[in-house]
């Protein structure tokens, strides 16, 4: 079971310290996008990791939330990819990244409106058709409020979920960030969203930075995971059951040992929170 394992994102600079030995990780997670290419580097040490270690695709050319026609090639070279290695879960962004035929690294929220929510849920089946399996959304991290909403972010994804009985990937780092953006409770917003649809949880870090005269965030997952970050995982863990949970960090990449380091910190928060449990 993988539920009480944390997981790292393989990046190239740490591909061959993850395939020469057997590394005390519990899994890890890959952008799919890198590996369609079979005949390539990156597919190359992605064959000898998955020997190793389970695997998680993670997508983020999708764009669940545009108005541009679905790339069925896309999807079908997800499916290539899950045909050849069997990942545990496949997950992707909700939210837009392309717009008249340009894709973009970052994907941006859309309005939460009925209009959108039906507009999300027919993408997301036609995915899950294709792929033949359900696949886990992400939350994003929302820097400004539309003024057209008229669902909250948890309603969506709980409405998304029900429809087309897809997962719900946790990003509590994006929590963090929208909740400072938008002024509202990061732990409401975890108390809000039901934990039997929670399939997995992203914990990283992001600087800070001042932008008319006002703190925000950046999105590159660049640093290690803050002070806010882990009391909002410890607050969860106390509330919810465990699930596989990935240290996300994206540019910047650290040392190895230092990755590992934020990877056994989750770990052991996880088998303590397991101990008062069954303390009680």
């Amino acid at each position: 079971m993988l539920d009480d394992l944390v997981g790292i994102g393989m990046r190239p600079a740490h591909y061959e310290q993850l395939t020469n030995t057997q590394v005390d990780i519990g899994w890890i997670e890959v952008h799919s996008e890198n590996h369609f290419e079979i005949n390539s580097e990156a597919t190359y040490y992605l064959d000898k990791a998955n020997d190793r270690y389970p695997l998680s695709l993670h997508g983020v050319g999708l764009a669940l939330s545009s108005n541009e026609l679905l790339d069925t090639v896309h999807i079908h070279n997800i499916r290539k990819l899950v045909d050849r290695y069997q990942p545990f879960r496949v997950s992707e962004h909700l939210g837009w990244s392309s717009i008249a035929g340009q894709h973009y690294s970052d994907t941006s929220p859309i309005p939460y409106t009925e209009e959108n929510l039906k507009h999300v849920i027919s993408r997301v089946e036609q995915v899950q058709q294709i792929l033949g399996r359900a696949i886990a959304i992400e939350n994003p991290a929302c820097y400004n409020k539309h003024k057209n909403n008229t669902l909250t972010e948890a309603n969506f994804l709980i409405e998304l979920q029900a429809a087309t009985q897809c997962e719900i990937l946790l990003d509590i780092n994006n929590v963090y960030i929208s909740s400072h953006q938008l002024e509202f409770n990061p732990y409401d917003y975890l108390a809000a969203i039901p934990s039997h649809i929670v399939s997995e949880l992203h914990l990283s870090g992001s600087n800070k930075q001042l932008k008319n005269n006002r703190i925000t965030f950046d999105q590159e997952h660049s640093q290690k995971v803050t002070s806010e970050v882990w009391q909002l995982f410890e607050y969860y863990l106390q509330h919810c059951n465990t699930i596989p949970t990935l240290i996300e960090w994206d540019t910047n990449i650290p040392q190895f040992n230092e990755l590992l380091r934020e990877a056994h910190t989750a770990q052991k928060m996880i088998l303590k929170s397991q101990r008062f449990k069954k303390a009680c």
